[in-house]
């Protein structure tokens, strides 16, 4: 991939030494799709998939064709930057945790992107100013290459284990590095060519009329800077192998490309060495979904797709939110314990369930107004089972209501109506308001606002999809307390009619609101599509959801079969599923 890039001592090695020629991929672009709740969305409309879609008669998307069918490829041919988590996690994996926590402590990262928390956003390109390193991006790069050489050069007989400073240690250390840092092993011209950049660092130059001769230690120092800002190491590479047929009609990623799309899906790190040993015998995709479960068995693995689920919630800005910071810290704490036992520990539907808590004193007696569970003090957080007629999943969680603020004077309606409708759901959004569907003050109930919308025709066609999720869930206030009173004095009445989208029908509270939905396909369509969308990465991928009144988004229709087929409904089954459908090992070929 040929980039505008500053060149410096080592970028010219770099862009000499390593650069394949391959012209600018596909997927190295962006977009920026977010709905009025500030979470990404699905790309394109219905049908369009990601081969330019499939109609039947009127224009109405055709029935899911089944194994054929080519909808099931959606990502093209492409090469994708890694993240700068990504990035982090690759330092750490080839050169150890001290000069990992030294990049973060020296500021090159971690300040403001996606290796933190709070910088992250979903799915992980969306949070990167530039999807191809130019720019601004270049320098940060280069800066955290030229800190790891300099480790390196300091820390030579550690780092590479070379008992002395020798030619044919320090060229078997980099060989090694090498492969691991591309993933996959080298190619014969990529190892001439490496091996070439090693002996014309230890040859004689001549600076400035000196004649210079960098030591094994600093040839093999400027190597591992050359070899961090290679192309190889910086993008995800899947072009896959064109001589392999596959049904539906794609290109199979090659061994090596699929172990890295299955490590960074479920842990964000590199390939481990059993991922790895498999590719190399080309065993891996023959037996995907026994490495899925090994890596799902893994602490790495949970929680970082514990992290991926909080950040679709978007709880992870809640320390952005003008409140208390330390209400904000504490509901964080709390909404990832939640989510890493609804994930890890029961069906896919405790996600919306469960009245499984884990509370610290203040978050009991203050927001969730039980009585403190046994051993909860301000800074330890103990199991508790909140009340059934008051909470149910993730739904009603404290975090994730407080994180859907008020947009306006009015009342939480709208912000947490969209919320149920775009996160959980996945439904398109309907659209920007329209004139009189604001302007209301707290003087007015959720009810008689919810009523007014629907009287008028500007207003009802759009808000009748989401007001009622908002209005069943009128009990909570701003921090998601449990309130039978709304702000002026008079009671709330939250009872409601369901959309068609859900399957209608009348629930009287959030707690019934969160039954609904976890009976409803529409649920567990929105989190097939979720954890498809993650797993290919860019947001300029389109993964459609498939609609009750549609056929289209045959990749999550065939996430969703592959999951129901199986032998349970947890959320392993569901990643499971995800990792082993087509959308997530091939990919269409590209002009």
């Amino acid at each position: 991939m040929r980039n505008a890039t500053r060149i410096s001592l080592c970028g010219w090695l770099v862009v000499a030494a390593f650069s394949l020629g391959v012209g600018a991929s596909p997927g190295c672009r962006r977009s920026a799709l977010h709905d009025d709740a500030g979470v990404g969305m699905i790309a394109g409309t219905a049908g369009a998939g990601g081969a330019g879609g499939v109609t039947g008669t009127g224009g109405v998307p055709a029935a899911c064709a089944g194994p054929s069918d080519a909808r099931l490829v959606v990502a093209g041919q492409r090469i994708l930057r890694l993240t700068m988590n990504e990035t982090l996690n690759t330092v750490l994996y080839l050169f150890g945790t001290t000069e990992a926590a030294a990049l973060v402590s020296a500021g090159l990262i971690g300040t403001a992107d996606d290796s933190t928390d709070l910088g992250r956003r979903f799915p992980p390109l969306a949070a990167l100013a530039e999807t191809n390193i130019t720019g601004t991006s270049f320098p940060q790069l280069e800066a955290i290459a030229d800190h790891v050489a300099s480790y390196v050069l300091a820390n030579f007989t550690t780092v590479t284990a070379c008992p002395a400073a020798t030619d044919a240690c320090a060229t078997a250390y980099l060989d090694t590095l090498a492969a691991r840092a591309y993933r996959r092993p080298l190619a014969s011209d990529e190892q001439s060519r490496f091996a070439a950049l090693y002996a014309k660092l230890r040859a004689p130059q001549t600076v400035q009329g000196y004649e210079v001769t960098f030591t094994v230690e600093e040839a093999t120092s400027y190597a591992v800077r050359a070899l961090l800002g290679s192309p190889q190491m910086l993008w995800r590479w899947e072009l896959g192998d064109p001589a392999m047929a596959s049904a539906p009609t794609g290109i199979p990623l090659t061994e090596d490309e699929l172990a890295t799309q299955l490590a960074f899906f479920l842990t964000d790190r590199p390939p481990d060495a059993n991922v790895l040993a498999a590719a190399r015998a080309g065993t891996l995709r023959a037996n995907l979904a026994g490495h899925v479960d090994a890596l799902l068995a893994t602490v790495a693995a949970r929680d970082w797709l514990g992290r991926i689920i909080a950040t679709y919630l978007r709880l992870n800005t809640l320390p952005e939110l003008s409140i208390d910071p330390a209400l904000a810290a504490d509901l964080g704490t709390e909404s990832r314990l939640f989510l890493d036992d609804a994930l890890w520990s029961g069906n896919l539907t405790d996600l919306l369930l469960s009245r499984r808590a884990f509370l610290n004193t203040n978050l009991a007696t203050m927001i969730y107004m039980v009585a403190a569970p046994p051993g909860a003090t301000p800074t330890t957080f103990v199991q508790t089972t909140l009340p059934a007629d008051k909470r149910a999943g993730v739904l009603t969680n404290a975090a994730l209501l407080t994180s859907r603020p008020r947009v306006q004077a009015d009342n939480l309606v709208v912000p947490r109506g969209l919320l149920v409708s775009t996160v959980l759901l996945c439904m398109p959004h309907p659209g920007p308001d329209m004139p009189g569907s604001a302007g209301f003050d707290r003087q007015t109930t959720a009810r008689q606002q919810v009523e007014m919308r629907a009287a008028q025709p500007a207003c009802s066609a759009c808000h009748a999809q989401f007001d009622p999720y908002g209005l069943a869930l009128d009990n909570y206030d701003d921090f998601g307390r449990y309130r039978t009173i709304d702000d002026g004095g008079r009671p709330i009445d939250a009872r409601t009619t369901l959309p068609a989208a859900v399957g209608g029908g009348a629930v009287a509270n959030g707690v019934e609101l969160a039954q609904k939905l976890a009976a409803s396909p529409a649920f567990t369509n929105c989190m097939a599509n979720v954890l498809l969308r993650y797993a290919l990465v860019d947001p300029a991928t389109s993964v459609e959801v498939p609609l009750a009144s549609q056929q289209a988004g045959c990749a999550t229709a065939d996430v969703v079969q592959r999951y129901q087929s199986g032998s349970g409904q947890t959320f392993t089954d569901l990643v499971r599923a995800t990792a082993t459908a087509p959308a997530f090992g091939l990919r269409r070929a590209e002009p």
